[in-house]
């Protein structure tokens, strides 16, 4: 009986979440490219869901290798019309025969909107944007099993910067109630992924993981608001690789 009662608690305060809460930031998961050479483009596209809400996405990366060790990159998801994100970095890579180590530096910004209105006809409005200074560092192997493999981890960190609009309009009083946050938020963010195919077109499953810890110790992430976070995400797509110069011999 315990256990039950504790499942429907569980699945009563999830349902509450839904009903009560915006989903403000979730793992913003780009592929990872794992760039061999000069010249070698990768164009990804994913469909993800975020947990434990179910926030799903539409997503696409493009990486370029740039230079003899210089990549580029351009990732961009949207939620309909809950919001969208995007982000830009620029990175060094190494690769020693199939494993790649890379580094990049970027920016992101993106933005959530969430509206509902009760059977009493008040209306709660909450409207988030961040901004997003990060560095990651992915670590793989590609073109394992003959080139039908890839496989890796990165670690993206970084300081979200949020400004989250929470606004309550009460009918019947015609009252309106107001809350924001503009308070830096710290990010650790995981990444595992796994493609699998032809040498240029393979499916992948990318897996993301959020931390978030508010910068002031007495705070709780979003404090004061209705906007909460997501700490999983999981996408599937296609990627192609288009190896554009691709070397002799390989």
């Amino acid at each position: 009986m315990k256990s039950v009662n504790l499942t429907f608690l569980t699945i009563a305060s999830i349902v509450t979440m839904m009903i009560c809460s915006c989903v403000a930031y979730r793992p913003q998961v780009a592929q990872i490219p794992l760039i061999h050479e000069k010249g070698e483009l990768q164009v990804n596209g994913s469909i993800g869901l975020s947990a434990p809400l179910g926030d799903g996405y539409l997503g696409a990366t493009a990486t370029y290798g740039a230079t003899d060790w210089l990549a580029v990159q351009a990732h961009v998801n949207w939620t309909g019309d809950k919001g969208a994100f995007g982000q830009a970095s620029v990175g060094a890579y190494k690769a020693w025969e199939k494993a790649v180590l890379e580094g990049y530096v970027g920016y992101g910004f993106g933005g959530n909107r969430w509206e509902s209105n009760s059977s009493d006809e008040n209306t709660h409005i909450v409207t988030s944007r961040f901004h997003l200074p990060f560095g990651q560092l992915n670590f793989g192997w590609a073109g394992l099993a003959k080139g039908h493999i890839d496989i890796g981890v990165g670690l993206k960190g970084g300081c979200i910067f949020p400004d989250i609009y929470d606004e309550k309009i009460y009918a019947n009083s015609g009252q309106t109630q107001i809350r924001t946050n503009k308070d830096p938020i710290g990010l650790l963010e995981p990444q595992f992924f796994f493609r699998a195919g032809g040498k240029h077109l393979k499916w992948t499953l990318d897996i993301g993981y959020s931390q978030l810890w508010s910068t002031s110790a007495d705070k709780a992430v979003f404090s004061g608001t209705s906007a909460v976070y997501m700490p999983f995400t999981i996408t599937t797509g296609l990627t192609y690789d288009f190896n554009v110069f691709e070397k002799k011999g390989k």
